[in-house]
């Protein structure tokens, strides 16, 4: 099971999201205060909304997570494998797509609420994450495409 590319691709995909969603959740509330105060003075938007908004995207990826984990484990039947890795690559882009317009808005005021040139870096580090793992699970994609052409072309020499 994991001796597979793929399985390593998404492995290290479910890492990397489960590291940015545990360790960066206290900050993404903190910067989404600051997106909150900066939307709804620009634009009159109800809260619910905006709080709808928050725990969906907060919760992502995690959701990448266990549907890139539960691909991991259906390396038999690879047409599912397939389906659960290209909802995990959408949902992984809408991820770089969410931090791209998160980041725009936070990212200065995250930078003067780092108590260490540490904690900074990792914010720099938080931006390229969901990038990573977007092409990560491109790769498996990909891997698990070329698995299946090689089996057809095995079971076309017999």
């Amino acid at each position: 099971m994991l001796q597979r590319i793929q399985s390593l691709y998404l492995l290290f995909a479910s890492i990397f999201f489960f590291i940015y969603w545990f360790f960066g959740l206290e900050w993404y509330k903190n910067g989404f205060k600051i997106i909150e105060e900066n939307i709804s003075s620009a634009f009159i938007i109800n809260s619910p909304s905006i709080e709808l908004l928050l725990n969906v995207t907060s919760n992502l990826p995690l959701i990448i997570v266990l549907i890139s984990c539960l691909s991991i484990f259906l390396y038999k039947s690879r047409i599912r494998q397939i389906l659960l890795c290209k909802i995990s690559l959408y949902l992984s882009i809408y991820m770089c797509l969410f931090t791209i317009f998160y980041f725009y808005f936070t990212l200065t005021e995250l930078i003067d609420l780092m108590p260490s040139k540490l904690l900074e870096f990792l914010l720099y580090a938080a931006i390229l994450n969901p990038f990573i793992c977007t092409f990560l699970i491109y790769q498996a994609i990909n891997s698990i495409k070329k698995d299946i052409e090689l089996i057809n072309s095995l079971e076309r020499i017999r």
